[in-house]
């Protein structure tokens, strides 16, 4: 990944912890406030992937149909705006 600053969230204290530079896949995270293990950096890779795909999914398929369908009879109503005449 890229040399930035990562932060995760401790699960036992909910306390900021960050990885820095460029860790290996088994380096462990320890929370900075009670020495708790967090997360090892591959497991927060790969949540960091999942969730970013999950964000990608539910922004495409989630839709408004109202707003589908407003916009659909606003075209319908305008043959100049249809793309097919």
């Amino acid at each position: 990944m890229f040399q930035r600053t990562r932060k995760v969230a401790c699960p036992h204290c909910n306390g900021a912890n960050f990885w820095h530079g460029n860790p290996r896949p088994t380096d462990v995270l320890s929370c900075r406030y009670c020495d708790a293990d967090v997360i090892r950096y591959d497991e927060y890779v790969e949540q960091a992937a999942r969730h970013e795909a999950e964000r990608l999914l539910a922004e495409f398929v989630e839709s408004d149909i109202s707003r589908d369908l407003a916009h659909l009879k606003a075209v319908l109503a305008t043959p100049e705006q249809r793309p097919c005449q």
